[in-house]
């Protein structure tokens, strides 16, 4: 019997479209290079194709597994995430690079959280080229801040 691959979802009808994470991090490699006044590291963990933006203390990740979904992560634990099960290549490429510019903006600007959110969370409002990008915290992170008090 041939090899088997486990493949994501099926949701679409041409998953050779499908972005891998080595693709997804040859394509965050790229972008990249044009933070270069900012610490940032690529890697691919846990099947996840990741690149960590950094100035100081503040720090923003952006992670995906090359299509699917894509999503970032700040130091404050607030985060944005799409789930997007169908895709293309093009598409993975320019949601990538909006995810980048999300962390860019983070970590270049001086946004905090700030009460808002639902259960008592907070929020992360972000800039980015003239839009507003809001970062949430996860539910499990709400609950948990509401039993601490």
């Amino acid at each position: 019997m041939g090899e088997r691959r486990f493949e994501w979802g099926g949701l679409s009808a041409d998953r050779a479209d499908y972005v891998t994470a080595a693709e997804a991090l040859a394509m965050l490699e790229v972008l990249a290079i044009a933070q270069a006044d900012l610490e940032v590291t690529t890697e691919l963990r846990d099947g996840a194709a990741r690149a960590r933006f950094a100035r100081g203390e503040r720090w923003a990740v952006v992670s995906t597994p090359g299509s699917r979904w894509f999503s970032v992560e700040v130091d404050t634990g607030h985060r944005t995430q799409l789930v997007d099960a169908t895709s293309s290549k093009d598409e993975s490429a320019r949601l990538l690079a909006v995810y980048v510019d999300i962390a860019e903006a983070y970590v270049r600007g001086d946004a905090a959280p700030t009460r808002g959110g639902a259960l008592g969370g907070t929020l992360v409002a972000v800039d980015v080229n003239g839009r507003t990008v809001a970062l949430t915290q996860s539910l499990g992170r709400r609950v948990r801040a509401l039993f601490a008090r």
